[in-house]
């Protein structure tokens, strides 16, 4: 891969919302959230490489060389955000009724914008990506209904985190929502996305936003690339696998102009299965 050549493709999708084929590159952005994989890598618990910026680093830059994909991903929307705002909500370290100063100082949240920060310098030849669940979904792991209160802490919190992601040198933003949104919680929910666009766009990065409901597109905020299950996606969208590899439809992603491919969550499976999986979507993106 030519080198940088996948920061600027970044680039073009964030000031574009598309990305020019690069010789000897797909003509996609290739981001499965994979994370976890790495610490197979390390041979450590999850718990403590999710902790270790040294180790996190190291282990990713790891699995981007293993996988061959454009993107290092330092978050992969599960339930960073939810266990951050929890511990809040508990008053620990004196955060209690601060969302904004207890995900960041989280110590997953630390590790993981450290290592962000760390890849931005080392990393030259990937783009560097921060997924994050949605303020529906969040709302679902911390119990709460998506009602316009819950929807807008829930969009503090997350503007919270977009924004040490961004500030460390993050390159690209998805805000994933994993279950179709509800009607009632459409405008809550718009005003609470909204923002995550608008400071990605500030600090000139990409910014998407995955869907699993096709039905929910019209709600994503202007200026995103919106990202759909691969037989819902239209010219021009990026395609949202699901969490299972095994489930990636290879022969649908054959299509010319998709900008992003990346899934709905994080990719379930281990070291071995997800690397020969995403070979294979490597492989059938090139020849779209």
């Amino acid at each position: 891969m030519p080198a940088s050549s996948a920061r600027r493709r970044a680039r073009q999708l964030a000031r574009h919302g598309t990305v020019d084929r690069v010789e000897g590159t797909t003509p996609a952005l290739v981001c499965p959230l994979v994370l976890a994989q790495a610490a197979e890598i390390e041979a450590l618990p999850a718990g403590h490489f999710l902790t270790d910026p040294t180790k996190l680093a190291n282990g990713l830059r790891a699995l981007h060389g293993a996988f061959g994909t454009d993107v290092i991903v330092t978050a992969v929307a599960d339930d960073l955000a939810a266990c951050s705002l929890a511990e809040c909500a508990a008053g620990a370290a004196g955060t209690a009724g601060d969302p904004v100063a207890a995900v960041t100082g989280h110590p997953r949240v630390a590790a993981a914008v450290e290592a962000t920060r760390r890849l931005a310098a080392t990393a030259e030849d990937a783009a560097l990506a921060a997924a994050l669940c949605g303020p529906a979904q969040l709302a679902a792991q911390l119990g709460r209904p998506p009602d316009p209160a819950a929807l807008e802490d829930c969009g503090a919190g997350l503007l919270a985190l977009a924004k040490a992601f961004l500030e460390a040198g993050a390159h690209l933003l998805l805000v994933v929502e994993d279950e179709p949104l509800s009607r009632a919680a459409a405008g809550g929910w718009r005003s609470a996305v909204t923002p995550l666009i608008n400071v990605a766009r500030f600090r000139q990065a990409a910014a998407a936003v995955v869907l699993a409901d096709p039905a929910d597109a019209a709600l994503a905020p202007r200026g995103a690339v919106v990202c759909l299950p691969p037989a819902a996606a239209g010219p021009g969208q990026g395609i949202a696998l699901e969490a299972d590899p095994a489930a990636w439809p290879a022969s649908t992603l054959r299509r010319a102009g998709v900008p992003l491919v990346t899934s709905l969550g994080p990719v379930r499976g281990g070291f071995a299965e997800c690397r020969a999986a995403v070979g294979q979507l490597i492989a059938a993106l090139a020849e779209g």
